[in-house]
Protein backbone atom coordinates (compact mmCIF):
# COMPACT_ATOMS: atom_id res chain seq x y z
CA UNK A 1 0.00 0.00 0.00
CA UNK A 2 1.28 3.43 -0.98
CA UNK A 3 -0.31 6.26 1.05
CA UNK A 4 -0.37 10.02 0.67
CA UNK A 5 -1.73 11.95 3.65
CA UNK A 6 -1.72 15.48 5.09
CA UNK A 7 -3.62 17.63 7.63
CA UNK A 8 -7.36 17.71 8.43
CA UNK A 9 -8.54 20.16 5.72
CA UNK A 10 -6.00 19.22 3.05
CA UNK A 11 -7.07 17.53 -0.19
CA UNK A 12 -4.43 15.02 -1.37
CA UNK A 13 -3.98 13.14 -4.64
CA UNK A 14 -1.73 10.17 -5.32
CA UNK A 15 -0.62 9.75 -8.94
CA UNK A 16 -3.57 11.91 -10.02
CA UNK A 17 -6.20 9.99 -8.00
CA UNK A 18 -7.78 12.20 -5.27
CA UNK A 19 -8.60 11.04 -1.75
CA UNK A 20 -12.28 10.44 -0.94
CA UNK A 21 -12.52 13.68 1.11
CA UNK A 22 -10.26 16.44 2.50
CA UNK A 23 -8.26 15.14 5.45
CA UNK A 24 -8.48 11.55 4.19
CA UNK A 25 -5.37 9.76 2.85
CA UNK A 26 -5.09 8.79 -0.80
CA UNK A 27 -4.02 5.16 -1.08
CA UNK A 28 -2.91 2.85 -3.83
CA UNK A 29 -2.90 -0.93 -3.37
CA UNK A 30 -0.50 -2.89 -5.53
CA UNK A 31 1.32 -6.20 -5.63
CA UNK A 32 4.81 -5.02 -6.43
CA UNK A 33 6.73 -6.94 -9.09
CA UNK A 34 10.21 -6.46 -10.51
CA UNK A 35 8.76 -4.18 -13.20
CA UNK A 36 7.68 -1.79 -10.39
CA UNK A 37 11.30 -1.40 -9.20
CA UNK A 38 12.30 2.30 -9.31
CA UNK A 39 8.71 3.34 -10.03
CA UNK A 40 7.96 6.87 -8.80
CA UNK A 41 4.77 7.92 -7.01
CA UNK A 42 3.67 11.56 -6.96
CA UNK A 43 1.73 13.04 -4.03
CA UNK A 44 0.10 16.46 -4.22
CA UNK A 45 -1.56 18.33 -1.32
CA UNK A 46 -3.86 21.34 -1.78
CA UNK A 47 -5.22 23.57 1.01
CA UNK A 48 -7.63 26.47 0.52
CA UNK A 49 -6.95 29.42 2.85
CA UNK A 50 -9.09 32.61 2.48
CA UNK A 51 -9.95 31.76 -1.13
CA UNK A 52 -6.30 31.11 -2.02
CA UNK A 53 -4.99 27.62 -2.86
CA UNK A 54 -1.67 26.48 -1.41
CA UNK A 55 0.09 23.48 -3.00
CA UNK A 56 2.81 21.09 -1.84
CA UNK A 57 4.20 18.22 -3.90
CA UNK A 58 6.34 15.25 -3.03
CA UNK A 59 7.47 12.10 -4.78
CA UNK A 60 8.90 8.80 -3.65
CA UNK A 61 10.58 5.96 -5.52
CA UNK A 62 9.64 2.34 -4.87
CA UNK A 63 12.46 -0.20 -4.53
CA UNK A 64 11.44 -3.81 -5.14
CA UNK A 65 13.84 -6.55 -4.10
CA UNK A 66 13.88 -9.56 -6.44
CA UNK A 67 16.20 -12.45 -7.13
CA UNK A 68 18.74 -12.73 -9.95
CA UNK A 69 17.60 -13.57 -13.46
CA UNK A 70 19.63 -14.43 -16.56
CA UNK A 71 18.32 -13.87 -20.08
CA UNK A 72 18.71 -17.27 -21.78
CA UNK A 73 18.57 -15.65 -25.24
CA UNK A 74 21.92 -13.90 -24.65
CA UNK A 75 23.34 -16.46 -22.22
CA UNK A 76 22.36 -20.06 -23.02
CA UNK A 77 22.86 -22.69 -20.35
CA UNK A 78 25.22 -24.79 -22.52
CA UNK A 79 27.60 -23.55 -25.22
CA UNK A 80 29.80 -25.47 -27.66
CA UNK A 81 32.86 -23.83 -29.18
CA UNK A 82 35.32 -25.01 -31.79
CA UNK A 83 38.97 -25.53 -30.92
CA UNK A 84 41.36 -22.62 -31.63
CA UNK A 85 38.62 -19.98 -31.79
CA UNK A 86 38.13 -16.70 -29.93
CA UNK A 87 34.83 -15.82 -28.25
CA UNK A 88 33.26 -13.14 -26.05
CA UNK A 89 30.69 -14.35 -23.53
CA UNK A 90 27.87 -11.75 -23.36
CA UNK A 91 25.93 -12.98 -20.32
CA UNK A 92 24.16 -10.46 -18.09
CA UNK A 93 22.20 -10.93 -14.90
CA UNK A 94 19.65 -8.58 -13.39
CA UNK A 95 18.14 -8.36 -9.93
CA UNK A 96 17.84 -6.10 -6.93
CA UNK A 97 20.30 -6.00 -5.30
CA UNK A 98 22.46 -6.29 -8.44
CA UNK A 99 23.73 -9.89 -8.65
CA UNK A 100 27.31 -11.07 -9.09
CA UNK A 101 27.69 -13.13 -12.27
CA UNK A 102 30.27 -15.93 -12.56
CA UNK A 103 30.45 -18.36 -15.46
CA UNK A 104 32.36 -21.60 -14.89
CA UNK A 105 33.59 -24.33 -17.18
CA UNK A 106 31.45 -27.39 -16.59
CA UNK A 107 33.06 -29.84 -14.19
CA UNK A 108 35.71 -27.42 -12.91
CA UNK A 109 36.13 -24.24 -10.93
CA UNK A 110 37.82 -22.48 -13.86
CA UNK A 111 36.04 -19.18 -14.48
CA UNK A 112 35.17 -18.10 -18.03
CA UNK A 113 35.52 -14.31 -18.47
CA UNK A 114 32.36 -12.34 -19.28
CA UNK A 115 32.66 -9.50 -21.80
CA UNK A 116 36.39 -10.18 -22.41
CA UNK A 117 37.72 -12.03 -25.47
CA UNK A 118 39.10 -15.50 -24.68
CA UNK A 119 40.72 -18.22 -26.76
CA UNK A 120 39.45 -21.82 -26.74
CA UNK A 121 42.24 -24.41 -26.70
CA UNK A 122 41.07 -28.01 -26.37
CA UNK A 123 43.51 -30.66 -25.17
CA UNK A 124 42.39 -34.03 -26.47
CA UNK A 125 44.32 -36.40 -24.21
CA UNK A 126 42.19 -35.60 -21.16
CA UNK A 127 39.21 -34.32 -23.07
CA UNK A 128 39.22 -31.04 -21.16
CA UNK A 129 39.14 -27.49 -22.44
CA UNK A 130 41.33 -24.60 -21.46
CA UNK A 131 40.11 -21.05 -21.74
CA UNK A 132 42.96 -18.59 -22.13
CA UNK A 133 41.97 -14.91 -21.93
CA UNK A 134 43.42 -12.86 -24.77
CA UNK A 135 45.25 -9.89 -23.35
CA UNK A 136 46.88 -8.01 -26.20
CA UNK A 137 48.57 -5.62 -23.78
CA UNK A 138 50.45 -8.49 -22.11
CA UNK A 139 51.69 -9.79 -25.46
CA UNK A 140 52.74 -6.31 -26.54
CA UNK A 141 54.61 -5.73 -23.27
CA UNK A 142 56.45 -9.04 -23.60
CA UNK A 143 57.43 -8.13 -27.17
CA UNK A 144 58.78 -4.72 -26.15
CA UNK A 145 60.76 -6.21 -23.23
CA UNK A 146 62.28 -8.85 -25.55
CA UNK A 147 63.34 -6.21 -28.09
CA UNK A 148 64.86 -3.97 -25.40
CA UNK A 149 66.83 -6.89 -23.91
CA UNK A 150 68.09 -7.92 -27.37
CA UNK A 151 69.23 -4.35 -28.14
CA UNK A 152 70.98 -4.08 -24.77
CA UNK A 153 72.84 -7.34 -25.47
CA UNK A 154 73.90 -6.28 -29.00
CA UNK A 155 75.15 -2.85 -27.92
CA UNK A 156 76.99 -4.26 -24.92
CA UNK A 157 78.86 -6.76 -27.16
CA UNK A 158 79.89 -4.07 -29.66
CA UNK A 159 81.08 -1.59 -27.06
CA UNK A 160 84.83 -0.88 -27.34
CA UNK A 161 86.96 -1.08 -24.28
CA UNK A 162 90.68 -0.84 -23.52
CA UNK A 163 93.46 1.78 -23.62
CA UNK A 164 93.69 4.41 -26.30
CA UNK A 165 96.83 6.46 -27.14
CA UNK A 166 96.61 9.80 -28.84
CA UNK A 167 99.47 10.49 -31.28
CA UNK A 168 101.23 13.69 -30.60
CA UNK A 169 101.94 15.72 -33.66
CA UNK A 170 103.23 19.27 -33.78
CA UNK A 171 102.43 21.55 -30.86
CA UNK A 172 103.03 24.58 -33.10
CA UNK A 173 99.93 26.74 -33.37
CA UNK A 174 100.05 29.97 -35.40
CA UNK A 175 98.61 32.91 -33.49
CA UNK A 176 96.97 35.68 -35.42
CA UNK A 177 95.49 38.88 -34.14
CA UNK A 178 91.74 39.23 -34.19
CA UNK A 179 91.95 42.97 -34.88
CA UNK A 180 93.13 44.38 -38.20
CA UNK A 181 96.69 45.58 -37.54
CA UNK A 182 98.00 45.90 -41.10
CA UNK A 183 97.25 49.62 -41.07
CA UNK A 184 99.65 50.12 -38.18
CA UNK A 185 102.38 48.17 -39.88
CA UNK A 186 102.55 45.30 -37.44
CA UNK A 187 102.82 41.74 -38.48
CA UNK A 188 100.99 38.94 -36.78
CA UNK A 189 103.04 37.24 -34.07
CA UNK A 190 103.97 33.60 -34.23
CA UNK A 191 104.65 31.28 -31.36
CA UNK A 192 107.59 28.97 -31.69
Amino acid sequence: TVSCMAGARVQVTLDGVPAAAPGQPAQLQLNATESDDRRSFFCSATLEVDGEFLHRNSSVQLRVLYGPKIDRATCPQHLKWKDKTTHVLQCQARGNPYPELRCLKEGSSREVPVGIPFFVNVTHNAGSSHFVPVFVAVLLTLGVVTIVLALMYVFREHKRSGSYHVREESTYLPLTSMQPTQAMGEEPSRAE
